[in-house]
């Protein structure tokens, strides 16, 4: 017991170091964060310059620490900032990157201590996670409904392989991910077929998404 204690303690101490690192990157950049809108991350990432994309990717990894960075709002910025193509290799880099730190951080953290972070609703997953994990978690990650990191957090403590899960939510994510970016530089443009035809593929993979996941129950 003892042990046990002693082992929750220097996790619990290292996950504190981590959040510290980025509380400081929180507070030098609060003016960018307290009024989080597309326009301010774009603007936000734009001015590192040349080192926008590492910027970019580094917000992705440093998002599982807060779960209340939207993924989508990144998404669509990504394509704001570098165009449909690479805005959106650069993000599907990003929620592997995100999704990783995420569900390795859960198997570190332990349950319980990660549980009063996300909650019950995603730690419960369906008991065929094992046998049946890549559809299920493919199925969950095509809606855009869903928030990225708590089902990153939620699969850590499945018995699903890391590489099953890595690969269906990279998958899953890439209709609503070339949607979003595609969306990005018509965001200005609400009534143009550049926006109008991304969105309606979003809606429609939710609607699909759904009535399969709810067949399977």
């Amino acid at each position: 017991m003892s042990k046990n204690k002693n082992v929750n303690r220097i996790k619990f101490a290292i996950f504190i170091i981590f959040v510290i690192i980025a509380l400081a990157i929180v507070v030098m950049n609060w003016h960018f964060i307290k009024g989080l809108r597309i326009e301010k991350i774009v603007h936000f990432i734009h001015e590192k310059g040349h080192y926008a994309a590492g910027v970019y990717l580094l917000i992705f990894a440093i998002k599982p620490f807060f779960v209340i960075v939207p993924s989508n709002l990144l998404a669509v910025a990504g394509g704001i900032l570098f165009g449909p193509i690479n805005g959106f290799i650069l993000s599907l880099v990003g929620f592997f990157i995100s999704g990783t730190v995420a569900f390795y951080l859960a198997q570190f953290l332990g349950k319980d201590f990660v549980q009063g972070i996300v909650g019950d609703r995603f730690i419960k997953l369906d008991d065929n996670m094992q046998k049946n994990g890549f559809k299920i978690l493919f199925l969950l990650r095509l809606p855009p409904i869903l928030p990225y990191d708590p089902l990153s957090y939620a699969c850590g403590f499945t018995n699903v392989k890391y590489s099953t899960f890595i690969v269906a939510s990279v998958i899953g994510i890439i209709p609503e991910t070339l949607c979003f970016s595609i969306l990005g530089p018509s965001f200005r443009h609400p009534f143009s077929l550049k926006f109008m035809i991304p969105l309606a593929v979003i809606i429609l993979i939710t609607v699909f998404s759904k009535k399969i996941m709810n067949m399977r129950k």
